[in-house]
């Protein structure tokens, strides 16, 4: 197996694969980790999937704070009162709900912020502890040229002029918006692009926090407009509340003093370190295809999308664990021909459903930067009132953005490796979660009789659940996942709210935590249940 592009959609998919023991090798072009802003949420489903690798506790130790601050401003500035204050649990305070909660309305993990260069350095240190992955730093694809069982790639070192060939089964483009192997397979990506430039601004300031006269927050929005007309903009705090990321007008890049624009926006004496400078330009896309023969695509090389809502990294994040189990199934023998295939029906439809959220995201920004801010008299009451009802019209346009429960952990696949079910399923909702086990949805996180997560519990493998039925017999189903060789285990919970909250006696469950199929009695025909959700039927 190899892999292009080690950014944290790469470096999961490795260590995913690792962990089954594919023997893969992950190469990219950057010779070290950059200390630069880009992703810094992992959102529950992210850290779920995290846990699931070993890692969640480690990220979590390294990020940002569990007891910090998850609010949102917005403001006139650091030295004035905020004119919205959007409050969200912190790490510690979801753990709690997620304690004691058992409806299944809420994920096995809370989100982490957590800096894309934290992120990275964990996951390549965690990779040089797997004997089946090699890292190969400083090395780029050139070429490639598919045949009817392989991928044949000239590679290159970066800096140099000889090349050198490599050979693999399967190819995995993790390498970004600009993806090389999306362009040598010629897959394009469509939707709507250069929907404006915004200057990215990374910065240290040591006393930025403890200057602030306003609550702690993770992200300072600024009201108004600044002197050349754009939006006064924002400015992310990094895990370690010491680096700053500030989007700010583009032509704002070339400033002479970005120093002095980010101090009249906060409003306080600090002295900002200039760390990087760029220009990024929004947009938002989708690859028309995710694979082509042998070679398939994960992460930003399949979707790019504006911020709003943190979706990028995180549905990049799944698309690599979707694909993991399936190149393992294949590798080992008991994947059939149609598990691949499903990888784009199934990533496809999620990346459409995402960018449709971010869509109505970005409307409720767009929308409340176009209020007029007011402007302060000397009335102070009539002050007060203003602001009021400034707040009033731009905060649920605002939590857009924050709330998207449904979005992060709602979708349901529908492909040729879920078994349907007959009738009407749930209503799919962006913005509220709804537990379901129907076929496609994920596995809601339970809590076991005993204390223990049932999440805990599952190897990486098939699971055959038996809820709320201890005596129920799944032999037939048991026989059936033998006679392929698909790994499985079997639980026996019969607690009963547990089967209030999965709906049916029995279910068959993905390496990934998707209800392959469900029943309350077993299938007339394991045979064929298990043939068609491990890719045997066409």
């Amino acid at each position: 197996m190899l892999i292009v592009g080690a950014g944290p959609v790469g470096l999961t998919l490795a260590l995913d694969l690792g962990r089954r023991g594919v023997r893969t090798i992950l190469i990219e072009k950057r010779e070290r980790v950059l200390r630069l802003p880009k992703m810094e949420r992992s959102n529950p489903r992210t850290m779920e999937i995290y846990r699931r690798l070993g890692m969640a506790d480690k990220i979590r130790a390294a990020a940002y704070p569990p007891d910090g601050s998850m609010d949102v401003l917005i403001l006139r500035s650091m030295r004035q009162a905020p004119l919205v204050h959007q409050v969200y649990p912190s790490v510690s305070q979801a753990r709690r709900s997620i304690a004691d909660c058992v409806d299944g309305s809420v994920p096995r993990e809370p989100y982490q912020l957590v800096s894309q260069y934290t992120l990275e350095g964990l996951l390549l240190a965690e990779l040089a502890t797997c004997k089946s992955l090699h890292l190969r730093l400083g090395m780029e694809l050139i070429d490639l040229t598919q045949h009817d069982d392989r991928v044949d790639l000239r590679l290159r070192s970066v800096g140099r002029s000889a090349t050198s060939t490599l050979s693999s089964r399967y190819v995995v483009g993790c390498d970004g918006a600009n993806s090389t192997v999306r362009e040598l397979i010629g897959v394009k990506l469509r939707g709507a692009s250069g929907l404006g430039a915004i200057a990215n601004i990374f910065f240290r300031c040591d006393e930025l926090l403890r200057e602030s006269r306003v609550p702690r927050a993770r992200h300072y929005l600024f009201a108004g407009v600044d002197s050349h007309g754009g939006a006064a903009g924002s400015m992310v705090v990094q895990d370690d509340q010491k680096h700053f990321a500030a989007h700010l007008p583009a032509d704002l890049a070339d400033s002479a003093d970005l120093p002095g624009e980010i101090r009249r926006r906060c409003g306080l004496d600090i002295h900002p370190e200039i760390l990087f400078t760029g220009r990024w330009v929004q947009n938002m896309m989708i690859s028309d295809r995710h694979s082509h023969g042998r070679v398939y695509l994960a992460g930003d090389a399949n979707h790019v999308f504006i911020p709003a809502g943190g979706l990028g990294m995180n549905t990049g994040i799944v698309d690599a664990t979707n694909i993991a189990w399936k190149l393992a199934a294949v590798v080992t023998g008991w994947g059939g021909p149609q598990l691949l295939a499903s990888y784009g029906t199934e990533r496809n439809a999620v990346a459409q459903r995402n960018l449709k959220a971010v869509g109505y995201a970005v409307e409720g920004v767009v929308a409340w930067r176009k209020i007029p801010l007011p402007v302060p008299g000397a009335d102070a009451a009539a002050n007060s009132r203003a602001d009021a009802a400034y707040a009033a019209q731009v905060e649920p346009l605002n939590r857009r953005v924050y709330e998207m429960h449904g979005t992060d952990l709602g979708y349901r696949y529908a492909s040729p490796v879920i078994w349907p079910q007959k009738g009407e399923p749930p209503a799919d909702e962006s913005y509220r979660y709804r537990p379901t086990t129907w076929p496609g949805a994920h596995l809601p996180h339970v809590w076991l009789p005993q204390g223990e997560a049932l999440y805990d519990r599952l190897s990486s493998g098939y699971h055959v659940l038996r809820v709320g039925c201890a005596a129920a017999k799944t032999d037939a189903l048991e026989a059936a996942l033998r006679r392929r060789a698909v790994p499985f285990d079997v639980h026996t919970i019969s607690d009963a709210a547990i089967r209030d909250v999965y709906e049916c006696d029995l279910l068959l469950v993905r390496p990934d935590l998707h209800v392959a199929w469900r029943g309350n009695s077993l299938p007339t025909d394991p045979d064929a249940v298990v043939a068609a959700v491990t890719g045997h039927l066409s």
